[in-house]
C-alpha cells in the first residue's frame, strides 16, 4: 500500500521544497521539469512570489522533495525486494498470485 505524499505545512517548507527541485535541474539531475516550473518568478526579497506557481509546479515541487526523504528511498528498497514496483494493477500485487 503506497503511503500518502507529505506536503509542507508552511511557506518556508514549500519554498524549500521547490528551491530544492530548482537546485536538481541545475545539476541536470532531473530533467522532466514542465513549463510551471520555468515560470516560477521571485519577489524583490528574494522570496518566491507564490501566485506564480501552478499546480504542475507544486506536484514537481512537493515530489522531489518526496524523492530526497530517507523514509522514501527505504520504501522503494523494501517494495522492490518484494517485487511490488513491476506495476501498480490488482495482479502485480501479493494477493493475486
Amino acid at each position: 500500500m503506497m503511503e500518502t505524499m507529505q506536503t509542507p505545512m508552511t511557506r518556508a517548507e514549500f519554498e524549500h521544497n521547490l528551491h530544492l527541485l530548482r537546485e536538481q535541474i541545475y545539476r541536470g539531475r532531473y530533467h522532466g521539469a514542465t513549463p510551471g516550473v520555468e515560470k516560477v518568478r521571485f519577489l524583490p526579497n528574494g522570496r518566491i512570489d507564490l501566485l506564480s506557481i501552478n499546480e504542475l509546479a507544486r506536484l514537481e515541487a512537493n515530489m522531489m522533495m518526496q524523492f530526497q526523504n530517507r523514509d522514501f528511498k527505504e520504501m522503494l528498497k523494501n517494495r522492490g525486494d518484494k517485487g511490488e514496483l513491476a506495476g501498480s494493477g490488482p495482479e502485480d500485487t501479493e494477493e493475486a498470485q
